[in-house]
């Protein structure tokens, strides 16, 4: 069995490194940039921060590209959130772990238990009755809808797919078009985003009550705009990784066991 470095992070990586060596793996924690005796190397979520740094804990500002030529041929990095270009090196092999079908609906479940957190922490107002818009019915705004819904909060869905809507309204919540938005967006009380790329227009946030709260769940580069939201004079919260913050064991027991998954499927392939 080989060696599992993981690489010194967040609490994650500590909770990583106890699951895989309960159930019999050779894992270690690894804070230094040397992986020339590493064979499998466990990386932070997110991999990097503003894709130009390593995400670790020792080095503030390592740069990706000093860390991408000290891997070696053959190497198998996981990490969450794993940059497009990070993947077309053709040498090595990169594994995103949230992009792994065992993890990506139990990840949103976490995102979506602890956005409740933030929530009630940045408003002063119940979320029962409340007018919330989810921006994205994907795994994320799914959880999100059902956890908010069962508060007692008046879920509104948007999402570009029309099938998704669809979907939305099977499950009985209400949707909104996004030609509608210009006629409907001052009622909500709450806006969650969990699409990473931006959907609202420059006279979409000058349109928002000024007690609209905005809540940003998605990766880089998000989707709100933090300058329009300041010139508006609206609250953003930027919150990703919420599974790190509000539940790192869990989340780290999550990513270890889909790291098992994989590896188990690798070794019975490759035999």
């Amino acid at each position: 069995m080989k060696p599992i470095a993981i690489l010194s992070g967040d609490k994650r990586q500590k909770y990583i490194l106890k699951y895989l060596k309960t159930h019999g793996y050779n894992a270690y924690l690894k804070s230094t940039m040397d992986f020339n005796n590493d064979d499998i190397l466990v990386c932070s979520t997110p991999f990097c921060k503003n894709k130009k740094f390593i995400n670790c804990d020792f080095y503030s500002s390592f740069p990706l590209r000093t860390f991408l030529s000290l891997l070696k041929p053959n190497q198998i990095v996981f990490g969450g959130n794993i940059p497009t270009a990070c993947k077309k090196i053709t040498n090595i092999k990169f594994v995103d772990t949230l992009q792994l079908d065992d993890i990506v609906w139990k990840n949103a479940i976490l995102t979506a238990e602890g956005l409740i957190m933030y929530i009630i922490k940045n408003t002063d107002f119940a979320i029962e009755n409340s007018e919330i818009l989810v921006l994205g019915y994907g795994n994320c705004g799914t959880n999100i809808g059902k956890k908010l819904n069962a508060l007692g909060g008046k879920v509104t869905f948007y999402d570009h797919t029309e099938i998704h809507l669809i979907g939305a309204r099977a499950n009985g919540f209400k949707t909104v078009q996004l030609e509608d938005f210009d006629t409907h967006l001052n009622k909500f009380d709450i806006i969650i985003n969990t699409v990473p790329q931006p959907i609202l227009s420059d006279k979409h946030y000058s349109s928002l009550s000024k007690n609209t709260v905005l809540f940003d769940v998605s990766s880089q580069p998000f989707g709100f705009n933090k300058d329009l939201a300041c010139k508006n004079h609206l609250s953003l919260i930027t919150c990703p990784g919420i599974p790190g913050v509000t539940a790192s064991k869990n989340a780290g027991e999550l990513i270890a066991k889909s790291i098992i998954s994989y590896l188990e499927r690798t070794e019975i392939n490759e035999s």
